[in-house]
């Protein structure tokens, strides 16, 4: 388990998980869609979809930012 935990750490790991959570949230939110009578189970797949291609985005504009943004000054 400390394995897996530890590879959620590395920049693959975060990816794959944020990849999953956005799959995730998608699904659950169509899932309550569902139960509302407004979608049907193609639906929870394209929103599960919708959700990974989110958390891609997401991860994406994070490394960017991570690797143009300055660093903040050091004081002397």
């Amino acid at each position: 388990m400390k394995g897996l935990v530890g590879w959620t750490g590395t920049p693959v790991g975060r990816f794959v998980r944020d990849l999953v959570e956005g799959a995730l949230a998608g699904a659950i939110a169509a899932v309550v869609a569902l139960q509302l009578d407004v979608a049907t189970p193609k639906v929870i797949l394209v929103a599960a979809l919708t959700g990974a291609i989110a958390a891609a985005i997401a991860v994406a504009r994070r490394a960017i930012v991570n690797t143009s943004s300055p660093t903040a000054p050091t004081k002397p």
